[in-house]
Parts: C-alpha cells; structure tokens; sequence
C-alpha cells in the first residue's frame, strides 16, 4: 500500500488552554473576523448568530460550547457533505482514467480543498493516484482580490520553484483540483508559470465553461439553479473553518521557497478539525460507494437545507445567500484565452 499525503491536520487543543467560559463571545468574535474576509461581514455577522444559536447560545461553559460545535461540525462533514465529497472524488478519479491518467500526483489546492483531499486521501490509497495539498491562491499569485486587496503579495516570483518543489513539473501534466469557482488562479498559472504544461483543472463548483465542475454536471438532474450552487460553495468557507490562517505570500527558508503556515483561531481550529474528520469518517464508511441517485439526493438536501435557512433564519448547514459574485467575472470570462487549457 502506498503512502498517501495527508491534509495538514492540527491537533486539537486541550480545553485547559482555553480562555475561561465568559470568552465564548470573543472566540466568536474571532471567527467573525475571519468570516468576514470569506463571506463579507454582513453575512458572517448573520451566521455566526444562527450558529451560536444552533448550539443553544452562550450562557453555557466554554466546554460545552465547544464540544457542542465540535459535534455539529463532525456530523455535517460526515452525513450532509461527505457522501457527495465522495462522489466528487469518484468524478475525479474517472476523469483521470478518461486522460489515461492512472498514476501520478492531482494537486489539491489548499486551504478550499482541504475537506476534498482529506476525502481522496482515504479512498485512493489503493490506487495509481497520490493526493497532495499545495497551497496556491490569489494573494500567493500576486492576483488582486476583490474582497481582501491589501492581502496582495510581491512573492509570486518565487511561485514556480514553491511549485516544482512540491512535484509540480512546468512540462509536465498536471491535475488541478480546487472548490473553484472562476479560475483566476488557473488562468495565471497556465500563462505565466506552466507554459508548457498539459493543465487540467477540476472544481467542486465551476463559474467558468471551460473548466469542469463536479455540482454543475449534476445541477440540471437534481433540478437546482446555479445561484443555488454558489451558496453551496461558499458554504464550504464556514462550514469546514480553517484551521489554518491563509496564506498570502512564499518565503524564501533555507530549504527553498515554502509557504509558512500560522494555526487559526481555537474555534476555527477545533471546529475546522472535527469537520474534515467527518469528511474522512464518510470516506472510511462509504468506502468510495456513492450511486449516482445518491448523488443527486444529496446535491437536493443541500439546497433544500440552504432555501430553509433562507426562509427561517435557522442555521441548517448551508449558506442561505451567496457572497457576492465577482463583479468582473463577465469580463474576464470573455477574455478567458482560446485554447489556454488542452
């Protein structure tokens, strides 16, 4: 059996370390802030509420509470996005046998595609293909983002030699995976880094035609609308919390170029841990057996769950908007170049 890389895990803190229970408020807080960077702080303020709400509010000990979200996390990672984190897998796996493709590295494009690697990482183990975690976003790139600009970062220049050095070959084939949506990053590292490189990326959610998307090929099936979808996506942002802060630029260490990484807030990392371990426990259980009913079900639970949350204010899993979409997306996608990707 090979040895598959695994998703960069922090252990969960000991609950002695953490501030006393009156600090419920501020860990929220500090969720919050970084929510707001994800969703805009306007709708992280409204999740944030109907979650704490959810977990029965914060007259309680610190303990409780966390155990609490710990618990919700676990359950929403293993039974409402686990069983179509499997079949997203089972989609990658099939468009690599397509390629030919039957040995070799797919990149997962970290932090997004944490809960989608942890999930390959256990259902690929006895086959031809090795999961790894790379981090490459916006800021890493040197891309402006829209919603957090000042996170833009002058490293970028160092990106090929980060990338090579985690078995990315500029001439070679590589296999993308991100959550999406637009492709900005693909975009920039296809034309500036990766020239001659056979590039194929895939996403949970694609914004854009030309690149793949796993819910977009069931939307039609499951009758759901595309608006629907990108509340599904966003989701992934708040409901696998990020044990680790992002990333916006490459260091230059003694070894090479490397992304160094901070912890995130406790909630984040407690919460973010027990998520991606319910992604894994789906994993173990289904053991890679996802129908294409199956499939569907889940997709329509989902935006089921998602207009309930819109309709009651309740905190049900899913999102009951989406973030704002890309104000320039129509225009980048009308100059998305001809023939960029095979």
């Amino acid at each position: 059996m090979k040895e598959c890389i695994q998703p960069n895990i922090l252990p969960t803190p000991e609950y002695q370390d953490i501030p006393e229970p009156e600090k419920i408020q501020e860990g929220i807080l500090q969720l919050h802030e970084i929510f707001s960077k994800e969703l805009t702080p306007e709708l992280s303020k409204e999740y944030l509420i109907s979650l704490v709400e959810k977990l029965d509010g914060d007259h309680q000990s610190w303990i409780s509470f966390v155990s609490k979200g710990e618990a919700l996390h676990q359950s929403i990672g293993e039974n409402i996005y686990g069983p179509l984190i499997v079949g997203y897998c089972n989609w990658i796996q099939k468009n690599c046998e397509q390629l030919n493709y039957a040995n070799g590295n797919v990149f997962f494009a970290l932090r997004d595609a944490a809960p989608l690697l942890a999930a390959a990482s256990i259902l690929w183990k006895e086959n031809g293909l090795n999961p790894v975690g790379i981090y490459a976003n916006r800021p890493i790139l040197g891309i402006e983002d829209e919603f957090t600009p000042d996170e833009k970062s002058e490293s970028y220049q160092m990106g090929l030699q980060y990338l090579e050095k985690h078995g990315v070959k500029k001439n070679g084939t590589i296999l993308w995976v991100d959550s999406g949506a637009w492709g900005t990053v693909v975009k920039v590292m296809k034309q500036t880094l990766l020239q001659e490189a056979k590039f194929y990326p895939f996403f949970w959610y694609s914004h854009n035609p030309n690149i793949p998307g796993y819910l977009n090929e069931l939307m039609k099936e499951a009758d759901v609308s595309e608006k629907t979808l990108e509340k599904i996506n966003d989701s992934l942002e708040c409901m696998f919390p990020q044990p680790l802060l992002r990333p916006t630029k490459i260091e230059s260490v003694e070894n090479g170029p490397e992304i160094i990484l901070q912890p995130s807030t406790i909630l984040a990392v407690t919460w973010g841990n027990a998520a991606i371990k319910g992604v894994t426990t789906a994993a173990q259980n289904l053991n890679g057996i996802v129908t294409h009913e199956q499939e569907i079900a889940h997709l329509q639970l989902l935006a089921k769950l998602s207009h309930h949350a819109q309709k009651t204010g309740e905190w049900t899993g899913v999102l009951p908007i989406n973030t704002p979409t890309w104000s320039k997306g129509n225009e980048f996608l009308a100059e998305w170049p001809k023939n960029l990707l095979p």
